[in-house]
């Protein structure tokens, strides 16, 4: 089964409903969804969108929102091999660096995030969601 590693940032777009953002990830989740692509991300997501929801609206809206994105995803393990990875990259930015080794130890070979810059570091291929939904329909 094809795996798809997806960054707190572009699903908080979904979860917030951030505009224009909020609909190229609507779409990625839906053709996703229809083509059995199975949407992941870390731990450290799920602890940041609660956060940040939380911040935003309160901690009712981000306990149900959190919960409806968790049964469209799933979390990969984020453990002593991943953090050990990042301390020792070249990353700047040290949250992108745990998602990025995350999604590598768990087999991925793309990030779907809105904030590439940060990724240069990264072996992986790392696309925002508009550009993986041109590489589908090119496909």
């Amino acid at each position: 089964m094809k795996k798809l590693f997806i960054d707190s940032d572009v699903l908080l777009d979904f979860l917030l409903d951030r505009k224009p953002f909020s609909d190229d990830t609507a779409i990625l989740i839906e053709e996703c969804i229809e083509t059995k692509v199975k949407l992941c991300s870390s731990l450290l997501s799920v602890a940041n969108m609660h956060y940040i929801i939380g911040r935003l609206e309160d901690k009712n809206q981000a306990d149900f929102k959190i919960r409806k994105i968790l049964k469209i995803i799933s979390i990969e393990n984020l453990g002593q091999v991943v953090i050990d990875q990042v301390l020792n990259s070249k990353f700047k930015d040290f949250e992108d660096s745990i998602q990025n080794f995350c999604a590598a130890e768990a087999g991925h070979k793309i990030i779907i995030t809105r904030n590439t810059k940060d990724y240069k570091e990264s072996e992986l291929s790392v696309l925002t969601p508009r550009e993986y939904l041109a590489k589908l329909r090119s496909e």
